[in-house]
């Protein structure tokens, strides 16, 4: 890759999380002395986001409020649109759960590649740390990433670069291998040491933030790949993942109950993607039933509704149910059990 503009040496680009490690990677950077560009990248599956979305329906995402504290130029890139594809068929595969780690990495460290040579700035940089984590970041698979975001030797991690082969910053004199760390292992110690030393505080707690690493969300997640052909997701499904009871019917149709206020307006603003049911003369959940089942399952989910609302007492409960074309219905039935079902 060709060297930087000789005017722009000093500006570096950085993909930034807004967790520990990319934050005092941006401080360190800033301490060799090379303004920063940190691009937070939102992929979707992040917690924060999700919960945005839930309070500010419609609104473009934030950058973390850590992030902005560093003093540094951020710039948030929605690339949700782009990632689910990824997503159902990562070529490196997944970790422990449904995160494609490696792909992942390479994925946003090759948008950050673009931005660099827009800016003609001096490298690329991440928060990765050697050893942290057993499969996204090995030596072996720090070197895969590196190849696979076409950066090659243009990217520098300066929490562990002590420990890595020299770049090519290095070698044109950009910065000295002493001013690099040699942080490895998937102990906090030193990092929690050097921001306290760095001046970085109010930052996330690790692997806080990608829900793709969370069981509990990846066992939806699972559950509505089984159900699309080509594994292809939505662009809402990650936040309708996130909400709300999810049941299975015994006929295998999924029911997502809302468990509080702001879930059941989450649910109610999809009524597009199936037939949404309420108490009609109680407080309770709204919830979503997608596609067009059957009767049996409309009566089912019904019952359920029923049962998760404050008339769960009664004989009989009223139920509303709204479908997509705006034509409603109500269904009187006796409050039932999720027995013969499977909470997801």
């Amino acid at each position: 890759m060709d060297a930087p503009n000789p005017t722009r040496a000093r500006l570096a680009v950085g993909i930034a999380s807004g967790g520990l490690d990319s934050l005092l990677a941006v401080k360190v950077v800033q301490r060799l002395g090379f303004e920063v560009l940190a691009l937070h990248f939102v992929i979707g599956f992040e917690s924060g986001h999700l919960r945005g979305l839930m309070a500010r329906p419609g609104e473009p995402p934030r950058p973390p409020p850590a992030l902005l504290a560093t003093g540094a130029r951020v710039e948030v890139q929605d690339v949700r649109a782009e990632y689910l594809p990824l997503l159902a068929a990562p070529p490196c595969g997944y970790g422990s759960q449904c995160n494609p780690c490696i792909d992942c990495h390479a994925f946003m460290l090759e948008r950050a590649g673009r931005r660099m040579r827009e800016l003609e700035a001096a490298f690329v940089f991440s928060g990765e740390v050697l050893g942290q984590r057993p499969m996204s970041q090995n030596a072996q698979s720090l070197v895969r990433v590196a190849e696979r975001s076409a950066l090659g030797d243009r990217l520098v991690r300066p929490l562990s670069g002590a420990l890595l082969p020299p770049t090519a910053p290095e070698r044109e004199g950009l910065f000295g291998r002493e001013a690099l760390l040699d942080i490895s292992g998937r102990s906090r110690h030193r990092q929690q040491r050097l921001a306290e030393e760095l001046g970085v505080r109010d930052y996330p707690t690790p692997a806080g933030g990608c829900l793709l690493t969370d069981p509990g969300y990846c066992v939806r997640l699972r559950d509505l790949f089984a159900r699309r052909p080509g594994r292809l997701l939505a662009p809402d499904d990650p936040l309708l993942l996130f909400v709300g009871r999810h049941v299975l019917l015994p006929s295998g149709a999924k029911l997502v109950i809302g468990r509080r206020e702001e879930e059941n307006a989450v649910l109610a603003r999809h009524a597009a993607r199936g037939l949404v049911f309420e108490a009609a003369e109680h407080n309770g959940p709204t919830a979503l039933l997608e596609g067009a089942p059957p009767e049996p399952d409309v009566e089912h989910a019904a019952r359920l509704v029923a049962r998760y609302g404050q008339g769960r007492t009664q004989a009989r409960v009223a139920v509303r149910v709204a479908a997509p074309d705006g034509s409603a219905r109500v269904l009187e039935v006796e409050p039932t059990t999720p027995e013969g079902c499977r909470v997801l």
